[in-house]
């Protein structure tokens, strides 16, 4: 399902999707609590980064990144709701690709700022990411 804003002039327009945050191929539901409203192009980036994986595949790409700082450690703690028990990928593997997705998603925010935006946007809401040191 698409949402379209229109801004008081009523000219522009911003088209955003249905993110699932625990993606139907992984048992995900349509209800509004497992759903975030992006734009198309960030949700494309998301996809090449990141594709259908479960949260902790998802912290595990993270933490094999060049893009995390070193001597950091994102750690995914189950904390409510149900867990997942399937396995998700389908994420990119052209790495100029990714770079471009990583690049532009994330657009140089400080790593902390990059992870609670995951948490807040992107990641299944029955998991939450930690940064440990």
């Amino acid at each position: 399902m698409k949402r379209i804003r229109r801004r008081n002039n009523g000219r522009r327009r911003v088209v955003t999707e249905e993110h699932h945050r625990r993606p139907r191929s992984l048992l995900g539901t349509n209800d509004l609590s497992n759903i975030s409203f992006v734009t198309r192009r960030n949700h494309q980036y998301w996809h090449t980064l990141f594709g259908n994986m479960n949260a902790f595949q998802i912290a595990n790409e993270i933490n094999a990144s060049t893009w995390k700082p070193r001597g950091v450690t994102v750690i995914c703690k189950f904390i409510n709701g149900s867990e997942v028990t399937r396995t998700g990928g389908n994420q990119s593997t052209n790495e100029d690709k990714r770079e471009y997705a990583y690049n532009s998603l994330f657009k140089n925010a400080r790593f902390s700022k990059i992870i609670g935006y995951i948490n807040n946007v992107w990641l299944d809401p029955a998991y939450h990411f930690y940064i440990t040191r």
